[in-house]
């Protein structure tokens, strides 16, 4: 049951992590578009 708790808490801390990332790839296309723009 523990092993379960730890699970869930570790898969939205990735899911967390994976959207700061996918923001952060966004925002430096958005910029390098901009510029070149």
């Amino acid at each position: 049951r523990r092993l379960v708790k730890d699970y869930e808490r570790y898969a939205s801390t990735l899911a967390g992590l994976h959207m700061v990332a996918f923001v952060c790839l966004m925002l430096k296309q958005a910029e390098r578009l901009m510029t070149g723009a």
